[in-house]
């Protein structure tokens, strides 16, 4: 797959879907939010970000950080 980081950002349920591209778009998204909290200090680095669990938009860096703790997709 290709690599997710984006200039402008991108939707959160775009990028769990790249993440769990098996999984339909709810369980995808409530997958890829579960395991932002359970990644040991991705969260956390996430919210120093600005990061708020309900957003539905991922920024540049916010994306760049996923991408450091989870893998390119």
């Amino acid at each position: 797959m290709e690599h997710i980081t984006r200039k402008r950002g991108m939707s959160f349920g775009r990028a769990a879907m790249r993440y769990y591209p098996d999984l339909g778009y709810v369980a995808a998204v409530r997958r890829f939010r579960q395991e932002i909290r359970d990644t040991r200090g991705l969260h956390d680095a996430l919210i120093a970000l600005g990061y708020e669990e309900h957003h539905r938009y991922l920024s540049p860096q916010e994306i760049s950080l996923i991408e450091e703790y989870l893998g390119e997709t």
